[in-house]
């Protein structure tokens, strides 16, 4: 049985990547070399990089789990139909 520290945490990995990026920024302004407006520039596009990332990797898993609504398939192609029930009316 592995142990949990083995475990990949995918979300404290990017946290801690954005943490670190913005701490960065924050430091380079706070020490002069970057103007507060290129340190919030800066700052949202990093944020905007995360968001469009995050939304992706949604899409990507979410999309494998959904069965489309026209011309249903299981996994082996075959066409997904009603089952027949006792009483049913169709």
């Amino acid at each position: 049985m592995s142990t949990i520290s083995s475990r990949p945490r995918p979300l404290r990995t990017i946290a801690s990547v954005v943490g670190g990026l913005t701490a960065l920024v924050s430091g380079l302004v706070g020490s002069g070399l970057l103007t507060t407006d290129q340190g919030s520039a800066i700052t949202g596009v990093i944020n905007a990089v995360v968001v469009l990332l995050g939304t992706l990797g949604f899409v990507l898993t979410a999309e494998r789990k959904v069965t489309p609504l026209a011309d249903p398939r299981d996994s082996a192609g075959r066409a997904l139909t009603p089952a027949e029930r006792e009483g049913d009316t169709w």
